[in-house]
């Protein structure tokens, strides 16, 4: 189990510019569900996650957005082919309901 770790010394110094670059390109929404989901965790009072909590979030996260929305999370590979991992395993759960 890896650690949340959320140090007191380093509250609310976040390097504000390297984030946003980080965060820049929208045509990789997996980054998206991914904050969403430590920020979840962590706001339910976590200090540790696991890999698979982190992605189960994830695919929680990004479920309705999949499947009502029909959002391609980083675009298609011609011939309509997903590309997107998380967006993979939104529709292979499906799948298997």
């Amino acid at each position: 189990m890896a650690d949340l770790l959320i140090n007191e010394k380093y509250y609310n110094t976040l390097y504000i510019e390297g984030f946003s670059r980080m965060m820049k390109d929208p045509s990789f929404c997996y980054k998206f569900y991914w904050l969403e989901a430590i920020v979840q965790l962590i706001s339910e009072g976590r200090t540790q996650a696991t890999y698979e909590e982190i992605i189960n979030e994830m695919i929680k996260n990004a479920w309705y957005s999949v499947l009502e929305f029909h959002l391609h999370l980083s675009g298609l590979f011609g011939e309509e082919v997903i590309k997107d991992n998380l967006e993979k395993a939104v529709l292979r759960l499906w799948n298997l309901v």
